[in-house]
């Protein structure tokens, strides 16, 4: 009867630990809805509100104001931000990756949250 008690405590120890999936699992997909949803809306004011800044672009950290400026008319020409609105959301590490050609877009977890934090140039 011992040892099936110990069992049992041990049981309900284990039960009340926190699972060790990521705590914030759920955000990948709902960021990846907030990403597409900017991505649909003209202008890049929603865009910079998703995206870890500084951005780094063209080996250069863009602020807020530049990312709009020079970032997103042309990462995200109105054939990505079409291409965006149904893009699997590929897992890569812990990050997640929306592929429109000629880019994928890493989405991430970071200190304030999930954002976009690069781009790579998809080169055939």
């Amino acid at each position: 009867m011992r040892l099936g008690f110990r069992l049992a405590a041990g049981l309900l120890a284990l039960s009340s630990l926190p699972s060790l999936a990521a705590p914030d699992a759920p955000a990948g997909p709902a960021f990846v809805e907030r990403f597409r949803a900017a991505a649909a809306g003209p202008g890049g004011a929603a865009l910079a509100d998703l995206a870890a800044l500084p951005f780094l672009y063209e080996g250069r950290s863009l602020g807020r104001e530049a990312f709009v400026a020079e970032a997103v008319p042309v990462l995200f020409t109105p054939s990505v931000r079409r291409c965006l609105q149904r893009a699997p959301a590929k897992p890569e590490g812990d990050r997640l990756v929306l592929w429109c050609k000629p880019y994928g877009f890493h989405l991430g977890p970071t200190r304030a949250g999930w954002r976009l934090i690069e781009f790579v140039a998809d080169v055939d």
